[in-house]
């Protein structure tokens, strides 16, 4: 069994870019609000470099992940 992540996501602080949405569209859809909606909070390895992406993409700075297990942020 591979690790296990953690995304999440301040909604609240979120401009509505859409960056996230671009660049990892499987855990990402927009909503009637203007704001993108979370999939999935809890990530697998292999999902982990999309959702870096869309940490990356964020110009608001409003995504993080962790390590599901010892808790440490990864990006």
């Amino acid at each position: 069994m591979g690790k296990k992540y953690i995304v999440e996501f301040d909604r609240e602080g979120c401009i509505g870019a859409a960056a996230c949405i671009a660049v990892c569209p499987d855990n990402w859809e927009m909503q009637d609000d203007g704001k993108p909606n979370l999939l999935r909070r809890e990530i697998d390895e292999d999902e982990l470099e999309a959702n870096k992406q869309a940490v990356e993409a964020c110009p608001v700075n409003v995504i993080k992940i962790f390590d599901k297990e010892t808790r440490e942020r990864i990006i």
